[in-house]
């Protein structure tokens, strides 16, 4: 019994080895590197870095943006939307086509649910300069009427 319990753990502990990159980190087999969610991330499978597809249509983008004229000077345009606990209120402020800041209203969103898209979903669609972005989750109708409210904030910069 004692040569099968030892023989077992020698097997364990080649399996381990063999789930360790050249560095001894252990991989988390999907090739996926730990923290990543968003669905426009990828992983180069030839080297394993982590790659945005948003990042790099959005400096395409941004060139864009600063070929159109971006002239230093901010514009404020708002914006409204229904959420799940009433309406929701976008401030938006843009220069050019960027998206410099967003805030986000929704006094009748529901605590803990609702506040915290409008806590985290300005940052990031300020981040991406778009509002292709991910809602946040178990607030799916507040995210997309931030969305919606940036959306047609935006439409007055056209």
């Amino acid at each position: 019994m004692k040569k099968f319990a030892l023989m077992v753990c020698v097997i364990m502990l080649f399996s381990m080895a063999a789930c360790t990159d050249n560095n001894g980190n252990v991989e988390n087999g999907n090739n996926v590197p730990d923290g990543v969610t968003g669905q426009d991330d990828i992983v180069d499978n030839n080297n394993g870095d982590l790659k945005d597809n948003n990042k790099d249509n959005n400096m395409n983008n941004n060139k864009d943006n600063n070929a159109a004229g971006n002239n230093g000077t901010n514009k404020t345009l708002t914006g409204t939307a229904q959420g799940y606990g009433g309406e929701v209120t976008v401030t938006v402020e843009v220069n050019g086509n960027d998206i410099v800041s967003v805030k986000a209203v929704g006094d009748s969103e529901t605590e803990g649910v609702g506040s915290n898209a409008i806590d985290q979903l300005p940052a990031r669609i300020e981040e991406a300069d778009s509002t292709n972005v991910d809602g946040v989750s178990g607030a799916t109708m507040t995210s997309n009427a931030i969305k919606e409210a940036v959306n047609k904030a935006l439409e007055g910069n056209k």
